[in-house]
Formats: C-alpha cells, sequence, structure tokens
C-alpha cells in the first residue's frame, strides 16, 4: 500500500467488491462512532462514581445513628431495661418515667427479636443532626411491627452522641 493517504488505502480496500461503499461508511461510521462512545462512558462512569459517593457519604452520615438503634434495641432483646433507657435523651426518658415503664411498655411478648431498616434518613436541623431509621421487627410473641427511631445528636465533650428521642412500633 505504500505512501498514499488514508483514502487512497481505504479505496483500495473496497476495489474487487460489488460493493465497496459499505466499507467506506464503515470506517466513517466506526471514526464518530468511537469518539463518542467513549465520550458516554466517561460521562456515565463519572455519574456512576458521583452517586455512589453520595450513597457512601450518606451511609457513613447514618452509621453511628444506627448503631446507637441497633444498641438501643438489643438491650430491650436482651431485657437490659437500664441499658436501654441510658441511650434515651433526657426529654424521651421524661416521657418513659424510667427503666420500669420502657420493660412495661416493651417487655414480655411485646419485646423486640429480630429487627431489620429499610429506610433511614440524616439530617441538620436548627444546628443539631436528627436521624429518621424505620424498618419492621418481630416480637417475642412473633407479631411483625413497623417501626421508627428518632436520634439527635448533643455535645459531649469535643465530640457528640447519638441519643434516642422517640421509638415507636406501629
Amino acid at each position: 500500500m505504500g505512501g498514499g493517504s488514508f483514502i487512497e488505502e481505504v479505496r483500495m480496500l473496497g476495489q474487487g467488491s460489488t460493493s465497496s461503499s459499505w466499507k467506506w461508511w464503515a470506517v466513517i461510521g466506526g471514526l464518530v462512532a468511537l469518539p463518542m462512545c467513549l465520550c458516554a462512558f466517561c460521562m456515565v462512569s463519572g455519574l456512576g462514581v458521583a452517586l455512589l459517593g453520595t450513597v457512601g457519604l450518606m451511609a457513613g452520615e447514618v452509621r453511628p445513628a444506627r448503631e446507637v438503634a441497633e444498641q438501643f434495641l438489643s438491650a430491650l432483646r436482651d431485657e437490659r431495661w437500664e441499658d436501654a433507657y441510658a441511650r434515651c435523651a433526657p426529654s424521651f426518658q421524661g416521657q418513659l418515667g424510667g427503666p420500669e415503664e420502657l420493660a412495661r411498655r416493651h417487655g414480655g411478648d411485646r419485646r423486640p427479636v429480630e429487627w431489620s431498616f429499610s429506610r433511614w434518613s440524616v439530617e441538620v436541623k436548627n444546628g443539631v443532626r436528627q436521624a429518621h431509621l424505620e424498618g419492621t421487627l418481630t416480637t417475642a410473641s412473633g407479631e411483625k411491627y413497623a417501626f421508627s427511631i428518632e436520634l439527635r445528636t448533643r455535645a459531649v465533650g469535643s465530640g457528640e452522641a447519638w441519643e434516642i428521642h422517640a421509638f415507636t412500633m406501629d
């Protein structure tokens, strides 16, 4: 093929065939389609990375709140009423009345034994981080309930701690 131009080389590819124009259009199509596909891939993968980053950030934000919710539910399951009560904010403790009331409300057959979270969110309101977790739980009697747990942070030294502000079973 010597030192000819690219177009001459493409024309020579089509010689000897009854329809050489399809090869010419295939080369042009490839030269146009390849950059478009690469651009589309870069855009999609960039959006995918951004989406995964947002999901990861949200999971990282909710993890500490979810751990406190898990500890609270585990304390209820294991009938450690003082421990469950201690994880509650003072305002919620006032509503409960004490560990004995927590045991009366959520003990016995109403005691959660299994649970899973299906929805969660974290937001800042009036400078306070708040989390809302929802899911389903199974009680010791085998009944299934929807539940929600509201948590808020409070300052502790130079950090913060999550506390239970509300717990409801429907």
